[in-house]
């Protein structure tokens, strides 16, 4: 296979930065490595920080990816584009912190030449894209229910050193994931209706990691119930129809029209702990107790995305970073910490809540 690019930076170099390493390493010769805590790592022989990277080498990198901790996402660009104003970078989500949005817009604004854009994996999963044509193809003109859950026992990647976002909690993990699929099926027109709608929320506080889990009920104008739940603690509540370890993954989605339920249990990441092969999704469709349609979608939609994303970056239609999940989170993330609209909050650890 022919090497498109010459030299990719990777800015920390914990799990989702080897993991963009082993993405990109069938499309690049060299990378340059930043993080501080890898300085033992004899095969990469990373430099501490970006003001590290000699100049010569610094403006040899062709495309930056940042995958430090979300505290860290901002000050990251911005030493980028002080050094590089026509930077081409990929940023992890959450793109940065509540409070970061408006510097890290005008940043983006001063330095206009540049190219940032956002890890959205699930924007191209086609298996998200099979549920949604589905919908179409069973004429579905309302949804009664959508149901996702995207949960994880996060606490052993935490003993294991993997950063702790204690400033969006649960929302800073895999809440711009399930918002990601929220907006592809409600369309354009019914994501903005969704986001301009107050919803019910659950929360499990704690001590250190603000939220540790959070479940979400609204009822849009047309009648569609939504109901979101994440969990860090490994507490699955919306049923799988796989069976798998409880350890890994749990990421499912449901539609409910009439009598009709769609269901979508997407792979668990953690192939090593599934039963089946990488990148198996599932797809069903009932109807009251018979089974309309079953099927099996591999897709490796990460992998995907994110060579389509370092591609996107040097296209004249390069689109920009979308921030309307993120304005969604910061939104609920201030309900929470103001306890608006929260119905029986549980708690765990010391059971702090927010001020």
């Amino acid at each position: 296979m022919d090497k498109n690019f010459e030299l990719i930076g990777i800015v920390g170099y914990g799990k989702m930065g080897r993991i963009y390493r082993k993405v990109f390493d069938p499309l690049c010769d060299r990378f340059v490595i930043v993080d501080p805590r890898a300085a033992d790592d004899l095969e990469t022989r990373p430099y501490g920080t970006l003001g590290d990277v000699p100049g010569d080498l610094f403006n040899h990198v062709q495309v930056w990816c940042i995958c430090t901790p979300t505290d860290n996402h901002f000050e990251s660009l911005e030493t980028i584009l002080l050094r590089n104003p026509r930077a081409r970078v990929i940023v992890e989500k959450p793109a940065c912190l509540s409070f970061q949005v408006d510097p890290f817009q005008a940043l983006l604004e001063k330095y206009g030449e540049a190219r940032v854009l956002s890890n959205r994996q699930y924007a191209d999963s086609r298996a998200v894209r099979e549920m949604v044509h589905a919908l179409k193809r069973y004429d579905v003109e309302r949804i009664d229910l959508i149901r996702i859950e995207f949960s994880k026992d996060r606490r052993p990647d935490i003993d294991a050193g993997r950063f702790v976002d204690s400033h969006f909690g649960v929302l800073g993990y895999e809440w711009s994931h399930i918002l990601t699929i929220i907006q592809q099926l409600l369309g354009q027109d019914g994501w903005a209706v969704y986001q301009d709608r107050p919803s019910e929320l659950q929360a499990t506080f704690d001590d250190v990691q603000f939220v540790a889990e959070l479940e979400e009920r609204s009822v849009l104008p047309s009648g569609t119930k939504v109901e979101l739940r994440s969990s860090m603690l490994g507490n699955y509540e919306f049923a799988s129809f796989v069976p798998y370890d409880q350890l890994i993954c749990h990421r499912y989605i449901e539609v409910n029209a009439g009598a009709r339920r769609f269901r979508l249990q997407l792979e668990p990441r953690d192939e090593t702990r599934f039963t089946g092969p990488p990148f198996e999704n599932h797809f069903r469709i009932e109807d009251g107790g018979d089974v309309l349609h079953e099927s099996t979608i591999l897709d490796p939609f990460l992998q995907r995305f994110l060579q389509w994303t370092l591609n996107q970056l040097f296209q004249s239609d390069c689109p920009p970073l979308d921030w309307t999940s993120l304005e969604r989170i910061i939104s609920t993330r201030h309900s929470l910490r103001h306890h608006d609209n929260l119905v029986a909050p549980a708690q765990t650890g010391s059971g702090i809540e927010p001020d």
